[in-house]
């Protein structure tokens, strides 16, 4: 039978009909009950002075963008809950734009009436902008700023990283112009000269002042015109010298001192008296400090052990820990975890699971790094971490703080075999600590060939930095190993003042450090040049025929990151030329750095420094700076580190090693004996001429510095192969 269509939409208006009489009867009410609201605020407002004050006193003007917010509200909240759910962000972004609208209309006071104390945003608004201008229009943009990066953190946080970026590229690119540079030199030329001109020694009052030499000629003849005597200064009247403010002259005339001390070494024919002497005493391991006795406990490392198997085991990770895979550190533990089988309930044989068929599966790595805080939580603990392979073996290793942790001393690194086979080979071996086994690890610095340490304030990276120059001193005499100092902070390298090590007195300026560079280059120029004579292809060689041993040379940085933002391009052009082509002249590279950003630790560096050291940094961002994975920032601070070699693709985790002030001072003053000096003092006067030509040479260099830096790295390249293919038949 036939249906009728009339009847069909008969049907279904009658339906929608009878759905939409409710909804028009919810808005008859929502209508009257707003219609009452507003006349009840109104005559609230007319018959109550006291309200309207306070209404006028809060808000003001302020109330019409306060109010039309809430109204919108009010109407999302009662008709679009669901839209207002979803879009919730909108509603956060219009409250920041009503309290704006509030804020800068607290700027303005007409100057009568009630409006005159308040202004037109009224007390409210004078939280949010006020008085002083420049103080409310800084919260408003911070406001305005921030509140987006909140609400819509995917969209706008990369738009913003964006936007920055591009300033500092501007900023950098303008601070680097050849015209500002050129300058900031005139002026700086200026206020010099004017210095020079308006300085006058600062005499007393009873002290008579002192006459230059040619008018105390003048002087001398009106006297005898006179027949009047010629009286002389009294002895104990002597001239007052103006105080002049420390430079870096002598930093920098030290530095070209030592380059021409070693080409006139090379120059002049061996002298057999020379020849001749004693050799250098090197310092005893009783200069030291003595370790600190190691206690173990397997009973506690078997009890750990099996609290780990049962965390995992309540969470439905099976593993099982072998005794033989506990290994003990200084500040570690670490657990070998053998991850087991996963059984449903139908099970299977023994062969089955062997092969992980017939409802038996391997428990999963994932499964184990997701429990990471649950292990900690058991293991009473702040932090863990887990390493998801052992190297060599098939183990998921589980890296605990140990309840009873120890200092690692210098002297027992230094007194280890690795250390002695080291030195005997005639490398430069270098006192890191003890790995998490408790085995030392020792580095050759020759082999490295440089070094870059990085980590936050407080967490051990100067102590590392003056324990390795300890273990030089403890192996190389001076006419084998010269340092070079550059310590910002003028603290953290000052207590090795003195040694005859030293090829240059510890630079703290940056002019300083710039002339360092620039003698390095210069020295390993010439040593290249001395090589090719000589016919041989790094140091070792040329050192094994030659009469007179090239020292290797040694540049160590303190605070990298105050010199990299202060020389910019041409500090770190001179940084990687010098990482390129010094292994084979053996002049090597230790920096030290608390700012591992990507401007400090740049990419041309990273990729000549291929040996890293990181200690506790602020993000994952750091840690990935430094040693392109993350972790270091889990780390325990005070002497934790992960050591990154060029040999092992993954960091390994060492305490680093401890030296105290005593140490230093004792080993300082062994190298100081007066029994010790074999070496001449450089006494090198600055050339006036020079200095004052310095800021013309720098601009010369400025202006010539890509086309070298292009040149150079055409000869990187070709030294470089030679050097490695040397080192690696060294070492076979």
């Amino acid at each position: 039978m036939a249906r009728n269509p009339e009847g069909r939409r008969r049907s279904s208006r009658s339906r929608s009909g009878g759905k939409s009489s409710p909804v028009r009867i919810a808005f008859v009410i929502d209508g009257l009950v707003l219609v009452t609201a507003v006349l009840a605020l109104a005559i609230t407002m007319f018959l109550s002075p006291s309200a309207r004050t306070w209404a006028l006193e809060s808000l003001a003007y302020g109330w019409a963008p306060v109010g039309l917010w809430l109204g919108a509200l009010v109407f999302g909240l009662r008709y679009h809950i669901r839209f207002f759910a979803r879009q919730w962000q909108w509603w956060v972004t219009a409250a920041a734009g009503a309290a704006i609208a509030v804020g800068v209309l607290s700027f303005f006071h007409p100057g009568f009436g009630i409006f005159a104390d308040v202004s037109l945003g009224g007390r409210w608004g004078t939280i949010l902008g006020g008085a002083p201008l420049s103080l409310g229009i800084a919260k408003l943009v911070i406001i305005a700023v921030l509140m987006p990066v909140v609400v819509f953190p995917r969209r706008v946080g990369p738009l913003y990283a964006r936007a920055f970026e591009q300033v500092g590229q501007s900023a950098r690119f303008v601070a680097e112009h050849p015209l500002l540079k050129r300058f900031r030199g005139a002026i700086a030329q200026r206020l010099k000269s004017r210095t020079k001109d308006t300085e006058q020694p600062s005499i007393p009052a009873s002290t008579p002042v002192p006459t230059p030499e040619p008018p105390a000629v003048e002087s001398t003849a009106t006297a005898v015109a006179e027949d009047k005597p010629v009286q002389d200064n009294p002895p104990d009247q002597q001239e007052v010298v103006p105080e002049v403010q420390p430079d870096t002259r002598s930093e920098i005339s030290a530095i070209d001192g030592f380059v021409s001390e070693e080409l006139s070494l090379y120059a002049e024919p061996v002298d057999p008296s020379s020849v001749s002497n004693p050799p250098w005493l090197l310092p005893a391991a009783d200069l030291l400090t003595a370790p600190e006795p190691v206690e173990s406990n397997e009973e506690a490392l078997i009890a750990t052990a099996r609290l780990i198997e049962d965390t995992l085991a309540s969470y439905g990770a099976n593993v099982t820990v072998p005794d033989a895979s506990i290994q003990s550190g200084p500040r570690l533990n670490r657990f070998g975890l053998d991850p087991g089988w996963l059984t449903d309930d139908k099970g299977g044989s023994d062969e089955q699971q062997d092969g992980g068929v017939g409802g038996r599966s391997r428990v999963r790595v994932q499964a184990i790094l997701a429990r990471q805080n649950d292990l900690a939580l058991a293991l009473k603990t702040p932090t863990i971490r887990i390493q998801p392979t052992i190297p060599g073996e098939s183990l998921v290793g589980l890296e605990v703080p140990s309840p009873t942790p120890r200092r690692v001393g210098l002297k027992e690194v230094v007194e280890s075999q690795a250390f002695v086979d080291c030195a005997a080979k005639g490398g430069l071996p270098i006192a890191i600590g003890l790995d998490i086994a408790g085995e030392p690890e020792v580095l050759d610095l020759a082999g490295l060939p440089h070094l870059l340490i990085a980590g936050a304030t407080g967490t051990g990276k100067s102590v590392c930095l003056n324990s390795i120059v300890a273990s030089l001193l403890v192996s190389k005499s001076p006419d084998q190993l010269r340092l070079l100092m550059v310590d910002p902070k003028g603290v953290e390298l000052t207590p090795f003042d003195g040694l005859p090590h030293l090829a240059a007195p510890t630079v703290q300026e940056f002019k300083g450090f710039t002339e360092s560079l620039k003698g390095l280059l210069s020295l390993m120029q010439q040593r290249y040049t001395r090589l090719a004579e000589a016919g041989a292809r790094n140091i070792t060689g040329y050192n094994a025929t030659a009469e007179r041993r090239m020292p290797y040379v040694v540049l160590v940085v303190d605070e990298l990151a105050e010199l990299m933002l202060a020389g910019g391009r041409e500090a770190e052009a001179n940084l990687v030329r010098l990482a390129q082509m010094g292994r084979a002249t053996g002049i090597h590279l230790m920096l030290a750095t608390q700012r591992p950003t990507v401007d400090v630790v740049t990419g041309l560096l990273k990729a000549n420094i291929a040996t890293r050291i990181a200690f506790t940094v602020a993000s994952q961002t750091d840690s990935r700076v430094i040693l392109d994975v993350s972790g270091a920032e889990d780390l325990l601070g005070r002497g934790d580190m992960l050591l990154l070699e060029n040999q092992s693709p993954q960091p390994r985790r060492v305490q680093g090693t401890f030296v105290d002030d005593g140490e230093v001072s004792r080993l300082v003053e062994f190298w100081r004996d007066p029994s010790q000096s074999r070496l001449p003092v450089l006494e090198v006067e600055p050339d006036e001429e020079e200095i004052d030509g310095e800021e013309i040479v720098d601009e010369e260099i400025d202006d010539a510095g890509t086309e070298d830096l292009e040149a150079d790295d055409q000869v990187t390249g070709d030294g470089d192969t030679g050097d490695e293919d040397t080192n690696d038949s060294e070492s076979e």
